[in-house]
């Protein structure tokens, strides 16, 4: 076991005396001293009443429906893009049969990129 000059310094001027000392049977009733000082608070219990948790419970259901209402809203193409869509891919399918491309051929120009 190697001690540290500082280590060896402070045994010397201290030594291994415990300077600290505790009443006899101190720590022998330390936790019912200490638990009978303590004031006695009664736990406050918070309910919440049957008819304001269903209530809760609609307001939720009703907020889940409009979210899901909103994103089917706002996800749906109008008939202007989805003619563009279709006109766009009638253009790359001409494209191809004007230069001969096969399904085949094409996966193989996109691996390439």
């Amino acid at each position: 076991m190697s001690m540290t000059n500082e280590e060896k310094y402070l045994r010397e001027r201290v030594g291994q005396k415990n300077h600290f000392r505790t009443p006899d049977g101190y720590f022998d009733q330390f936790a019912t001293r200490m638990m009978a000082q303590l004031p006695e608070q009664q736990p406050v219990a918070r309910t919440v009443s049957i008819t304001v948790r269903r209530w809760l419970y609609a307001a939720a259901c009703v907020a889940v429906l409009v979210v899901v209402g909103l994103s089917f809203l706002f996800q749906q193409q109008s008939p202007d893009e989805t003619q563009q869509m279709a006109v766009s891919d009638s253009y790359i399918e001409e494209a191809a049969d004007y230069a001969m491309l096969d399904n085949a051929d094409i996966y193989q120009l996109l691996a390439e990129e």
